[in-house]
């Protein structure tokens, strides 16, 4: 089986007679591979005037380097895009190095920058394919990179995430990258949640190459796909979950997971609050999955029974918690809610209460990247106030804890 699910409850036991609730984190994992995946990557380069000098050349060089670590049979397209949309390289094979190359250098500059065309071209040219019975697909891929907000065709940005959205149903896994300044942060994590990916901010332009390939080095070999998490609860509960998009159905809720690849792992986190219990073993929720395997055949994971424990009183010398687990519950609910506030402008004061939870979190759950991301943050709030390039870093952060790919 090419994946497993893992469930963890963070409370160790519950107690006779209370409302409780209950922390988890489900934990899903691609063990196994298929040799002959077909990725797609599509990525898109910014090309208006603003990405004039070392934005464009990194983001160029990046491309061009990334080839290279592709399968030869992978195929590319790429996009530019200023005031319209062009299609630089269409459905070609990694192994047209040269031709790529070349067509990724004689990219111009010029106009403004129209996201949400863009994207809506990235939509209908994906569906073309996904049409096209001669061209096979298991895996497709979204890069992009701006510097700018949008400033021609749509820019409202509730229709930009929308188009985003849709795109997001086929995407595998998407790369938004956000150089400078002067960018949309809150925007572009919103496409970046929305097509199951990543939203990263860099400063330095020269930076751009190591994001780029990354998508490539760690997401190469696909497991499965369109995976589905199914809860059902204990009757008169409740459940939340903070970082997937879920949905009612019949007896419980149905979660999108998304694609999974080797040695990936994606943390789905949420608790169930559970109505008074009498004392003895209580069946908490099962959980089941579905997804489609490499040879698009649908499968199904057998139902994993959740039970706790529930006492007459809590032992004093004992805790009611995972404290490591429940730390990496709350990171992960914390940055979810934040992202949320986002749009409400909180204070510098309650972003650093924040920051400093988010510090001690990642400290104990022992994710020394995020926790080196999480005190730089720190730092510099602590010197600068919330200045734009704190709040980009702090959104960049925000949309790592999400995805729920931590390691």
């Amino acid at each position: 089986m090419p994946v497993a699910v893992e469930p963890r409850l963070a409370k160790l036991f519950v107690v006779e007679d209370k409302i409780e609730a209950v922390p988890f984190i489900i934990q899903i994992k691609g063990i196994g591979s298929s040799r002959d995946t077909q990725n797609i990557y599509t990525v898109a380069i910014d090309a208006s005037w603003s990405m004039d000098g070392a934005k464009i050349f990194r983001a160029k060089e990046a491309t061009i380097e990334m080839l290279k670590n592709m399968s030869p049979d992978d195929l590319v397209n790429i996009y530019s895009f200023n005031d319209k949309v062009e299609r630089v390289i269409y459905m070609s094979k990694a192994s047209s190095y040269e031709a790529i190359a070349d067509a990724v250098a004689s990219i111009k500059l010029g106009g403004g920058t129209n996201i949400y065309g863009l994207l809506k071209q990235i939509y209908r040219d994906y569906i073309e394919i996904k049409n096209s019975s001669n061209k096979k697909m298991d895996s497709f891929k979204l890069v992009m990179v701006t510097d700018g907000v949008p400033t021609t065709g749509v820019k409202d940005e509730a229709k930009i995430v929308e188009i985003a959205k849709e795109l997001g149903e086929h995407t595998s896994i998407s790369l938004i990258i956000g150089v400078g300044s002067d960018y949309n942060e809150k925007l572009l994590m919103d496409i970046a949640t929305n097509t199951r990916g990543i939203f990263e901010h860099l400063s330095n332009p020269s930076k751009i190459y190591s994001i780029f390939n990354k998508i490539v080095s760690r997401y190469r070999e696909l497991c499965a796909k369109n995976v589905k998490l199914f809860i059902k609860t204990l009757p008169g509960s409740s459940i939340y979950i903070y970082n997937r998009p879920a949905y009612a159905g019949k007896g419980g809720i149905e979660i999108d997971v998304g694609d999974i690849y080797s040695n990936d792992t994606i943390d789905v986190v949420g608790e169930v609050v559970l109505p008074p219990q009498k004392r003895g073993l209580i069946h908490i929720a099962t959980i089941s999955a579905s997804y489609i395997d490499t040879e698009n055949i649908s499968r199904e994971i057998p139902p994993i029974p959740l039970s706790l424990p529930c006492l007459s009183k809590p032992p004093l010398e004992h805790l009611d918690i995972d404290e490591r687990l429940f730390k990496e519950f709350s990171m992960i609910k914390t940055a979810t809610l934040l992202a949320r506030d986002l749009y409400g402008k909180p204070s510098a004061e309650d972003i650093k209460k924040i920051v400093d939870e988010l510090v001690n979190a990642t400290l104990t759950i022992d994710r020394r990247d995020l926790y080196s991301r999480t005190i730089d943050i720190r730092s510099q709030l602590e010197q600068e106030g919330l200045s734009p390039e704190v709040v980009k870093k702090l959104v960049s952060l925000i949309s790592k804890i999400i995805s729920g790919r931590l390691e």
